[in-house]
């Protein structure tokens, strides 16, 4: 009989891909973007990252409040943290730039939450470790930015972001892997 850590992740997994289908195909439907024509990178960058960094809060959030593994707990825990600075850095630099961004967009996050909800003890940290390392692996908005952005800081922002983002794949997988075990 296969054990619920070798079935659940596959259901899992199922769950999170709908869900980050959602959000990537919905996140152009509720961004208002001012777009100039001088920054057009830097405020495409802006109108993508920002919302799904936000959505990405409320998930993580969800997670620090309901993973059963401590280790996973703290892992959201200093995931969230980054996340909330990184919305508000975001956030300055298109103040700044006069870019208008959404910041709070509650139905993705809630879709992503109301999967997770229906997920309990391994289950939830299993499925909660794989969005978070899936949301993590695609980088090309970033990429994008930093290969093409007008503005330096805003670059230099972008590729903190990747390093960072590497990094919580990083240990995504390693808990992973310790929680099949």
């Amino acid at each position: 009989m296969p054990s619920r850590l070798r079935t659940t992740p596959t259901r899992g997994a199922r769950i999170i891909t709908g869900v980050l289908s959602l959000l990537l195909l919905s996140s152009t439907t509720f961004v208002r973007a001012q777009v100039n024509d001088k920054g057009g990178a830097d405020a495409e960058f802006l109108t993508k990252a920002v919302p799904g960094i936000a959505a990405s809060v409320k998930i993580i959030d969800y997670a620090v409040k309901n993973a059963s593994d401590a280790r996973v707990r703290e892992f959201a825990g200093r995931v969230l943290k980054q996340h909330k600075e990184s919305v508000q850095i975001a956030s300055a630099h298109a103040k700044r730039l006069n870019i208008a961004v959404v910041t709070d967009p509650d139905k993705d996050s809630k879709e992503m939450i109301d999967k997770l909800s229906k997920l309990k003890g391994t289950d939830l940290d299993v499925a909660f470790l794989e969005w978070l390392g899936h949301i993590h692996h695609d980088t090309t908005v970033f990429e994008n930015e930093v290969n093409n952005g007008a503005d330096p800081d805003l670059k230099t922002y972008a590729k903190n972001s990747i390093t960072a983002g590497n990094e919580h794949l990083k240990e995504a997988h390693e808990l992973l892997a310790k929680l099949s075990k």
